[in-house]
């Protein structure tokens, strides 16, 4: 990935939030494609709901050829990934041509480095039974917090920057 640059989201960008939080909600069956309304309910929604206005959120985006092909952002919420109000809700994907290339990873070294920067002491996320990154996140040093009956709430604590 000679091409690729990893940078904070502009204001401008962050309504495609909307069609990465679509790619980051995991499908068994692509077969059969979950509607894109769920993004309209509540737990889902509070993701990205005027991203960029509460203290907080962070999003970095990953570019090819001048192409926003994936993005990672977190986010103080109470949802799917909530472990406690001093840790943020980390959601990331990528576009599906573009997985597997180590740039999930890149992006997650990012936003890592951008949370130790604001003094953050770690992040969590959810992530389903079935979904492979499961594995992945362990790699990058997450850890179970919580087993539900679909899915797993992980963190991950960060040492502080410097």
């Amino acid at each position: 990935m000679n091409n690729l640059i990893i940078r904070p989201i502009r204001p401008e960008e962050t309504i495609l939030l909307l069609d990465f939080l679509y790619e980051a909600i995991y499908q068994s069956d692509t077969s059969q494609p979950i509607p894109r309304t769920i993004l309209q309910q509540p737990p889902l929604w509070k993701y990205i709901d005027n991203f960029g206005s509460r203290k907080g959120d962070l999003c970095a985006v990953a570019i090819i050829d001048n192409l926003i092909i994936g993005a990672v952002w977190v986010r103080f919420v109470r949802s799917y990934g909530f472990v406690s109000e001093e840790l943020p809700e980390l959601s990331i994907s990528l576009y599906p041509e573009y997985r597997g290339q180590g740039i999930g990873t890149q992006l997650m070294l990012y936003i890592q480095k951008m949370l130790k920067e604001t003094g953050c002491c770690g992040v969590s996320l959810s992530v389903s039974k079935q979904n492979r990154t499961f594995r992945w996140y362990q790699t990058l040093g997450f850890s179970i917090a919580q087993e539900n009956e679909s899915d797993y709430v992980m963190v991950k604590y960060l040492n502080p920057a410097g």
